[in-house]
């Protein structure tokens, strides 16, 4: 621990489980309060779970337990983040709650697998909402918020999908290519305000979306598309995903910048 946050509050979207848990963790290892951001029912089966109730915030309630034991203070709010008003709602009522949001990471994200000539229009629907639509409406809530405090940080969670094509996974690539580009117009609009916004790009990170999603529809082991993917051969951590939170939250003279934890898969 380094207190490199200590004093400030995080948003963490998707914060129940996977990536969003280990980065709300890691905030809160430095410093940081967190208000933890999820849903226990989404209006689309469309998503790695195979079912609109997820239990996301019920996970981000024992996440709030986990953080007050580290000695900072939680709050968890239900939120399906492609709901507009359910976003307003849960933006106002955290920083009501902490008397302010000095960090958001806009993790909250769903996926499924199927090629073009099979996906739903409701499947594509559905991940775009959450992935594209998600980070843009609650990254629009908190944005007037940090301009009045003169200051603040947004970090995107992409993904290497978003830096180059899979096979199986247009609508999940286009809706993480699309964070990255609402990434550099956010860190170009915002910057006069002190907002820094930065993306980190996760690799393979052993979660729900590979348990459930990607291996089956890869079908083969996790083990091997890590040997396949990852020119390190090992896969990478939710706890270096926070890592890089935390970096990007706490360097004011960052922004606009889109880095990979995934032990080379895009070289």
């Amino acid at each position: 621990m380094t207190d490199a946050l200590d004093g400030r509050t995080a948003m963490v979207t998707g914060a129940g489980r996977g990536i969003g848990r280990g980065i709300a963790l890691e905030l809160a290892r430095e410093g940081a309060d967190v208000a933890a951001v999820d849903t226990d029912s989404l209006g689309s089966a469309h998503n790695q779970y195979g079912d609109t109730e997820i239990g996301g915030y019920e996970a981000a309630r024992e996440l709030e337990a986990e953080i007050d034991a580290l000695g900072r203070r939680s709050a968890a709010y239900d939120c399906d983040v492609s709901d507009a008003a359910a976003v307003e709602e849960a933006v106002e009522a955290a920083i009501e709650e902490f008397d302010g949001i000095d960090v958001l990471v806009n993790n909250a994200g769903i996926i499924t697998a199927g090629f073009l000539g099979e996906l739903e229009e409701a499947e594509w629907d559905a991940v775009i909402d959450v992935n594209l639509k998600g980070t843009f409406l609650v990254s629009r809530a908190v944005a007037p918020h940090m301009i009045d405090r003169e200051g603040g940080s947004i970090v995107n969670v992409s993904s290497i999908a978003g830096r180059m094509g899979f096979g199986g996974l247009a609508h999940y690539c286009a809706s993480k290519w699309g964070v990255l580009g609402l990434t550099e117009t956010m860190a170009a609009e915002l910057a006069r305000f002190s907002i820094t916004v930065n993306a980190i790009c996760p690799g393979v990170v052993e979660t729900a979306m590979w348990e459930n999603v990607l291996t089956p529809f890869m079908d083969r082991p996790y083990e091997e598309s890590v040997d396949s993917l990852i020119p390190l051969g090992r896969d990478q951590s939710v706890e270096e995903m926070g890592e890089l939170a935390v970096y990007f939250a706490s360097n004011p003279n960052v922004t606009g910048q889109a880095v990979a934890v995934d032990g080379g898969a895009l070289l």
